[in-house]
């Protein structure tokens, strides 16, 4: 009978643990905090009940000096959709990164200019969009559906950057090709569940 209260002692621990962690990522999303604040408490939720997904982020390169850069991941894989990144796709990542809160002194922003001129392993990206979906899990479902949206429209900005200008102007679509398109609807489809 010992046995079983202190099984039920120790779930409740782990329980209470897994609350504080989802708590302080919830905090940090919520305030605004600065990239690194929210790499960090995500890195510790991972830590505690996701600890494959944390070591896969680790093998791809991800360190505390670069972790802003791996939020940023989704827009350098839609960038890099058709095989190549243009200067305004580039510029466009880069622009929001800084908007995001990424220095361009930083390690991280230096990572993102290395990303974009040499492109990074499916595994950078497919770990980068588990990740933020494991951390938006934390948040109310409308506030997460707001964040999935920001992402989806940022990968969407992205997308438009390398687009016929002409074309654009002259109502003839968004610029956005059909390999970007498939792209962003990978990245939608990963975010909200699927596959």
């Amino acid at each position: 009978m010992d046995k079983g209260i202190f099984t039920d002692r120790e779930k409740a621990m782990e329980a209470n643990y897994f609350r504080q962690q989802d708590a302080k990522l919830l905090e940090k999303l919520r305030k605004g905090a600065k990239l690194d604040e929210i790499a960090v408490a995500l890195a510790e939720k991972l830590r505690v009940d996701n600890p494959d997904l944390l070591a896969r982020i680790r093998a791809v390169g991800v360190t505390a000096e670069n972790a802003e850069a791996f939020f940023a991941a989704p827009l350098v894989q839609v960038a890099w959709a058709e095989g190549r990144v243009s200067k305004r796709e580039a510029e466009v990542v880069l622009r929001l990164a800084r908007e995001r809160g990424i220095e361009e002194a930083s390690s991280s922003y230096a990572q993102l200019v290395e990303w974009l001129k040499v492109r990074p392993e499916d595994g950078l990206f497919d770990a980068a969009i588990e990740a933020i979906k494991h951390g938006f899990s934390v948040l109310p479902l409308m506030e997460r559906e707001e964040r999935i949206k920001q992402l989806l429209d940022n990968c969407h900005k992205v997308a438009e950057a390398s687009g016929n200008e002409f074309a654009k102007q002259l109502g003839l679509g968004d610029g956005v090709s059909r390999v970007e398109e498939s792209v962003l609807d990978i990245i939608h489809r990963k975010l909200r569940g699927g596959a």
